[in-house]
């Protein structure tokens, strides 16, 4: 689990350092591939399976983008409705119970991935994209999980704010 997710925390941290959306979704997915095994390992199906969901929207958002067309936003909505049916099927259909009450963190945490991915904008997408990292580090830590798994989210935030430090200071030394 540990191997994975560490894979998939390079993965995310170096799509950030991408202008070039194709790159940086291609990452992203691949990344994405890593953490759902990850989850898969730790027995967290739910999250799991939102990760699993988040393949599917990344493999959409690269087809868009590869012809160079916008995401529908009733797709993006779309995904966020299987994101809840799944909570919904996961936990009080195959478990018999929420396996915990802060899974609904992270449901949030995935539908606002899901509209960072349909932004065509990769400089808003990094400023937006922080609110879910926070949601996702919350709900390792409200939900016992390893403590690796908020580190590494906090990690992922981080490096974040780094690229669009980065991303700032190089528009500032173009424009002088």
């Amino acid at each position: 689990s540990y191997f994975m997710s560490t894979i998939a925390l390079a993965l995310y941290c170096g799509s950030y350092f991408f202008n070039n959306k194709k790159k940086y979704l291609i990452l992203q997915l691949t990344g994405n591939v890593f953490l759902s095994l990850s989850y898969f390992f730790m027995g967290a199906y739910f999250t799991m399976v939102s990760v699993a969901i988040g393949i599917g929207r990344g493999l959409i958002c690269y087809t868009y983008e590869k012809n160079d067309k916008k995401v529908p936003w009733y797709m993006i909505w779309g995904l966020c409705l299987i994101n809840v049916l799944s909570y919904i099927i996961i936990n009080y259909i195959i478990l018999s119970g929420a396996s915990s009450p802060w899974d609904v963190l992270y449901m949030f945490a995935s539908c606002m991935y899901a509209m960072t991915f349909a932004m065509r904008n990769i400089t808003l997408r990094r400023y937006v994209v922080l609110i879910p990292h926070l949601s996702a580090i919350f709900y390792n830590l409200l939900a016992k999980a390893p403590i690796s798994s908020a580190i590494s989210y906090g990690i992922e935030f981080i490096i974040t704010v780094v690229a669009i430090v980065k991303f700032r200071i190089q528009e500032k030394h173009k424009s002088e």
